[in-house]
Formats: C-alpha cells, sequence, structure tokens
C-alpha cells in the first residue's frame, strides 16, 4: 500500500530526494502516506492506481516535511466560536499558541479534497 513510489520520489524530487539517507527516504513517504490517510484519503493497494493529483500532494508532503513546513507540531485549534442569525454575526477564537495553515499545506489540502472520505449524517425512522 502506498500512493507513491521511492522511484517515483526520486524522478520528481531530485537532488531533494537522493540526498537523504534510506532510513530519511522511509520515514518521508510512510509520513507522507500518513498525512493522506489521517485526512481520510481512500487507501490504494497499486501505485499505479494512484490519481496524479494526491501523487503531487505526496510529493508536496516531502517537500514540505524537508523544508519544516509540515509536522511541525502545531496546530491551529478553534477555541471558541460564536455565531448569530439576525443581522449575521460569526466569531472564532483560536487556542493560544496555535498557528495558520501555511501555504504549502493548504495546497496539499486543496489537491486531496476531491479524494477524501466525506464523513456523513444519516437519518434514523423509528417504525
Amino acid at each position: 500500500m502506498g500512493f507513491i513510489t521511492e522511484q517515483e520520489a526520486e524522478q520528481a524530487l531530485g537532488d531533494t530526494w537522493t540526498s537523504q539517507t534510506e532510513s530519511d527516504k522511509a520515514r518521508l513517504l510512510s509520513q507522507s502516506e500518513t498525512y493522506l490517510l489521517a485526512r481520510n484519503v481512500k487507501p490504494y493497494d497499486d501505485p499505479d492506481d494512484v490519481p496524479e493529483a494526491l501523487k503531487l500532494a505526496s510529493y508536496e508532503i516531502i517537500k514540505g516535511i524537508i523544508n519544516k513546513q509540515l509536522y511541525q507540531g502545531q496546530v491551529q485549534e478553534l477555541k471558541a466560536k460564536t455565531v448569530k442569525g439576525g443581522s449575521v454575526e460569526v466569531s472564532k477564537t483560536y487556542q493560544d499558541g496555535s498557528v495558520e495553515v501555511n501555504a504549502t499545506e493548504q495546497y496539499i489540502l486543496d489537491l486531496i479534497k476531491p479524494y477524501s472520505k466525506r464523513s456523513s449524517v444519516i437519518y434514523l425512522k423509528r417504525m
């Protein structure tokens, strides 16, 4: 299982990839896969079946990790949200120390959005 192979990463990333140690390469592939799976992207058994957008997202994830833009231990977490109906009012307050999503992560999230499983609500009717 995986979204890209080591050979695909080498071809797409060039020197950025070849300058990594073998253990770093394995870790980067694992982190890339974990990142996508954590965002509800359907896993593929065969890397040849993976859509090009997900492969591109995998390369961007790896570059983001190497450039210390992803997996830095900080997430912007919502502390409070206010919504008002009449005359429309929306307010959001974030946890102290949280950070906004950077441009790299925004791009990756947009690439993978069509491939993410959607959470859904099922309404049950009592008979």
